[in-house]
Formats: C-alpha cells, sequence, structure tokens
C-alpha cells in the first residue's frame, strides 16, 4: 500500500478557521486539541502564541509526519484579555466598554511537524476601533449575532458594520487565521 502524503492538520474545531482555510485551495483534515487553554500572562498578546503552540504541539505528537496548525485569537483592551462573555449580560457589558474605543486582535499560529522539527509560531495583530455607541445598539447587534463564542463578543464578518468604524490590518485576522502570513509559512514546509 502507497504511503500517504502528508496532509495540513487543523488543530481547531472554529468554523470560521476552516472557511478562512478552505479558501486557500489547501486540503486539509480538522483534529481539535484537547488543552485547556491559558487565559492570562502578564504580557497578554503572548497569551495566543502559548495557547496555539500547546493545541499543535498537542494534535502533533499524534501525527508527528503531519504539519499541524494551531491558532488562538484574544482581544486585548488596555492591556487585558477580553475573552468570550460568559452570557448575554457581560457580552453587552464587553461591547458598551468597546464603544468609541480602539482595541488590538491578536492571533497566535504555530505550525509544527514533529518528524523533520518544521517550527514555526508568529502572531498577526489587528487594530480595530469601534463606533462610539450606545446601549441600543448594542443591543440590536446582540439580538441579531449569536457571541457567547466569540472573544470580544462580537463578529466582525457578522453585522460588524454597526459597531466597527475602522480596521488597521488583516480582516482576516479579526475573523481568525491571518491568511497571507499563513500562506507564507506553509510555503515553507516543502523547503
Amino acid at each position: 500500500m502507497p504511503e500517504r502524503s502528508p496532509m495540513l492538520i487543523l488543530a481547531s474545531n472554529s468554523p470560521r478557521r476552516r472557511e478562512l482555510l478552505l479558501s486557500l485551495g489547501i486540503p486539509f483534515a480538522v483534529e481539535a486539541a484537547d488543552i485547556e487553554e491559558i487565559e492570562s500572562l502578564d504580557d497578554p498578546r503572548e497569551v495566543p502564541l502559548r495557547n496555539a503552540e500547546r493545541k499543535a504541539a498537542a494534535v502533533a505528537a499524534r501525527h508527528p509526519h503531519d504539519p499541524v496548525l494551531g491558532a488562538d485569537t484574544v482581544i486585548v483592551f488596555r492591556d487585558a484579555v477580553i475573552g468570550k462573555p460568559r452570557d448575554e449580560a457581560d457580552a453587552l457589558r464587553i461591547l458598551l466598554s468597546l464603544a468609541g474605543k480602539t482595541h488590538e486582535v491578536v492571533t497566535g499560529l504555530a505550525l509544527l511537524r514533529c518528524a523533520d522539527g518544521f517550527r514555526r509560531i508568529w502572531r498577526e495583530t489587528t487594530r480595530v476601533t469601534f463606533k462610539p455607541f450606545g446601549r441600543e445598539t448594542a443591543e440590536r447587534y446582540l439580538s441579531l449575532v449569536s457571541v457567547l463564542d466569540k472573544a470580544g463578543a462580537y463578529a466582525i464578518q457578522e453585522s460588524g458594520e454597526f459597531l466597527v468604524e475602522s480596521v488597521d490590518g488583516s480582516i482576516e485576522n479579526v475573523i481568525g487565521l491571518p491568511l497571507e502570513r499563513l500562506q507564507e509559512e506553509l510555503m515553507r514546509l516543502n523547503d
């Protein structure tokens, strides 16, 4: 029986990441990592890097010949990580705290292949500025978009025009996977 070609494995259950990766036209499999995520560090921008590496390492250990991509995205505001809301009230609180202000969306990525020691770890940062808005707009947004599984209590690709004034950087990064840099790193797999 011929040996199969290595296949990229996405160590994430995120439907948004799957959609973005599909847009690159690269075949891949999905195998979520079963790890407990780190929620805070002294430098909040290190949180997604560490989580991405831990996710990729957990899956790569089971598939040493396949490249494995781990990713984690957080919102950083006032030097603190804003995670997923606990409930609708928390989502409303988060949105109102971000209204009229700029926050960072930081995605950590890790591309690992154990068999040959291939290891690329990086992060992408996008600055997002929200429009000034009040409770009525935030409540309307929350009535349109399910946000309990989304860091920062919003999804830019889902009615983001209600909230977002400007984006400085990769919009794909805000969705969960910065495609341009990812393509560069994937090309290095065959070097």
